[in-house]
């Protein structure tokens, strides 16, 4: 293939990506977390929020909430706006991405196939148009990968410093990727005593590097000591083992659509196992080949990384006593696992040649590619489909608000679950909506208010409670969701 192809191939999968979670970002409403955050977090002083002075929450991801904070004091708080630091972390993701595919191999090939793997999970490519701070936590925390590969191409203290600040702020994004930062930091030290192995020489490259991650672990103390109290770490979605975290990532990142029965998740879990296996004891003979030399063979730094953070993870729940990683929490392994195969395809290809690399990458990528056209959508998060239809409620209540004539706004109430949305888009008058529909305070589980002029429920059955003073008069297209009027 030539370059002209290559590059063609390779910007048009790049903006394809970045339309995908543009658009996303400005269509979807704001969800139930996202909701919380703006509410509950934002609004404190950004000192409050560094330190988790009042409220130690692992919702509120520091760096993300500091970000909206600056983005909505300046430009207001349209959710675009809102989502902006996570937009930032999805360009961060690309560009970095692309950086290191362009490094791991001169083959077209792999390079197209490296990049669809690293976009070729639908679940992840949400987090990067949600105001939350897994996206942009990712991006960061791909940034770190690659200033790691420049320092072990040029050992330039710079690039140890920048790696050690992305891979900082990474987990300021979000404190799981705590399991990512110690090993990452770990390696980069040895692979810089490698290149430097005098005290003198390395001291002078590794210092501006320590003095970043002395001053980050000062500033994480007292926030992690506070945020280890919280209830929500120990009791949020208990999982037993590390093989169900995986299982429950594939079922997110398929949508749980049946590919091959029931057992699809489970069948595709072992698949993703076998082949993470294989390529970190692939990529352990290579280091062994090199003699444990990491800047000699970066492609391994990134294999034996992986291994390392799955190795981190464990230890930290036999430790700590806290469930493994739901499936949002899991999605920091994504790019890690897509680097595996990159640079299993690419010893493969250099091992055995194109053909036995082609069997590799042929059925992978053609699973990829039907997935992701599959379950991408401008419509719904998995995570939070019940908000998915605020815009749709409201805009049927400002067209109804107009043809009654009225001069007040309807009272809208909904299940709980359900409020925060409503709560963002009326307070924060998005699109004038607060002209045509107000929401009462927040609550709990309860029955609909009787004094509602409107109550939006899940699903038909859901709303049986309020049929008494209740008609459902809208069913929300492609959906269960149910608006129902009061009978006055």
């Amino acid at each position: 293939m030539n370059q002209r192809t290559e590059n063609w191939i390779l910007g048009s999968i790049l903006a394809v990506f970045g339309s995908y979670i543009v658009l996303r970002a400005f269509i979807l409403p704001i969800t139930v977390d996202e909701a919380a955050t703006a509410i509950n977090h934002v609004p404190r002083l950004a000192f409050d929020t560094l330190f988790f002075q009042k409220e130690a929450n692992p919702n509120n991801h520091i760096l993300n909430t500091l970000l909206i904070k600056i983005f909505t004091g300046i430009f207001g708080w349209h959710h675009f706006v809102f989502r902006l630091p996570v937009l930032i972390g999805g360009g961060l993701y690309a560009w970095a991405s692309w950086k290191l595919v362009l490094k791991m191999s001169s083959n077209s090939w792999i390079r197209i196939f490296s990049i669809a793997m690293l976009f070729g999970n639908p679940y992840m490519l949400e987090f990067f148009s949600l105001g939350r701070g897994y996206g942009l936590a990712a991006g960061l925390m791909t940034v770190a990968l690659y200033q790691a590969w420049l320092f072990m191409e040029k050992n330039e203290a710079r690039n140890l410093r920048l790696a050690f600040v992305f891979a900082g702020l990474s987990v300021y994004a979000n404190f799981t990727l705590l399991i990512f930062w110690a090993p990452f930091t770990f390696m980069c030290l040895v692979s810089a005593w490698q290149l430097n192995p005098s005290i003198k020489t390395y001291w002078t490259q590794t210092k501006p590097a320590l003095k970043t991650l002395a001053v980050f672990v000062l500033l994480w103390i007292t926030p992690l000591k506070r945020l280890s109290k919280d209830s929500e770490i120990l009791n949020w979605n208990q999982l037993g083992t590390y093989f169900e975290s995986v299982q429950k990532s594939v079922r997110a990142c398929i949508h749980a659509n049946a590919y091959l029965g029931s057992d699809s998740d489970l069948v595709l879990t072992w698949v993703l196992l076998i082949g993470m296996v294989a390529g970190v004891l692939v990529g352990l003979k290579r280091l062994w080949d090199s003699k444990f030399k990491l800047s000699i063979e970066p492609k391994a730094f990134l294999v034996v990384l992986l291994l390392g953070v799955v190795v981190t993870n464990i230890v930290q729940v036999r430790m700590t006593h806290t469930p493994y990683l739901q499936s949002r929490l899991a999605l920091f392994y994504w790019p890690l696992y897509a680097f595996t195969i990159a640079a299993s395809v690419t010893w493969l290809w250099e091992r055995f040649g194109k053909k036995a690399a082609m069997a590799l990458m042929a059925p992978l990528a053609l699973i990829l590619t039907l997935n992701t056209v599959r379950t991408v959508n401008l419509r719904l998060s998995l995570e939070w489909f019940h908000d998915s239809d605020t815009f749709t409620v409201l805009d049927y209540l400002k067209n109804l608000y107009l043809k009654e004539g009225r001069t007040e706004p309807y009272l809208i109430d909904t299940e709980w679950f359900m409020q925060n949305s409503f709560m963002y888009h009326l307070e924060k008058n998005t699109y004038g909506y607060a002209r045509y529909a107000k929401i009462p305070e927040f609550h709990g589980n309860r029955p609909p208010m009787k004094e509602a002029d409107f109550f939006y429920g899940i699903s038909p059955d859901k709303v049986q409670e309020a049929k008494t003073d209740f008609d459902i008069v809208f069913s929300v297209p492609n959906s269960s969701l149910v608006l129902c009027r009061h009978k006055r």
